[in-house]
């Protein structure tokens, strides 16, 4: 058994810490202590760090379950390796949907950067639209390679990219 140490984003609302724990109980995790960071709670969402016991297998098994339940783990550790999830929030505006988002959000996708997040809001199809968008990687490099790409394609696409905002 391995010391295990895991900080998540989780949705502040009745029952979530639950489902988190469930999935370390069924992945044969020894609960050592869980803490709340409520002064940081933002936009609905509160840091969570849990430590706990478990095999490297089953270390695995809870990082699977918090993915497939949609849970952001924000870092993770097992024995002394620390592995931090770095992310980056941007806004597009212009055209959105008639250059394809799909498209758009397809080509940053893949290997080690995912879709965290996506809002659209638009008042037509005919006008411009704007997207928030929130992406995740393993690594910075990997994370700075896809904002790189993610510029390349608000160019080709005629997108206004917005990559400094305040929240």
């Amino acid at each position: 058994m391995e010391d295990c140490k895991i900080k998540l984003n989780l949705l502040d609302k009745p029952g979530e810490l639950s489902r988190v724990l469930d999935v370390i109980a069924q992945n044969n995790g020894n609960l050592f202590s869980v803490n709340h960071i409520r002064e940081v709670k933002r936009e609905g969402y509160v840091p969570v760090v849990i430590q706990f016991q478990a095999t490297q297998e089953d270390f695995a098994g809870v990082l699977k379950g918090l993915e497939d339940l949609g849970i952001e783990v924000l870092e993770k550790r097992i024995g002394g390796t620390w592995e931090a999830q770095r992310s980056n929030e941007f806004l597009l505006i212009g055209h959105i949907i008639d250059t394809d988002i799909r498209d758009t959000l397809y080509r940053i996708w893949g290997g080690d950067v995912i879709i965290r997040s996506l809002n659209i809001s638009l008042k037509s199809l005919r006008d411009p639209s704007s997207a928030f968008i929130k992406i995740s990687a393993k690594s910075q490099k990997a994370l700075d390679d896809a904002m790189k790409k993610m510029e390349e394609i608000a160019k080709e696409k005629h997108l206004l990219l917005i990559t400094s905002i305040e929240t």
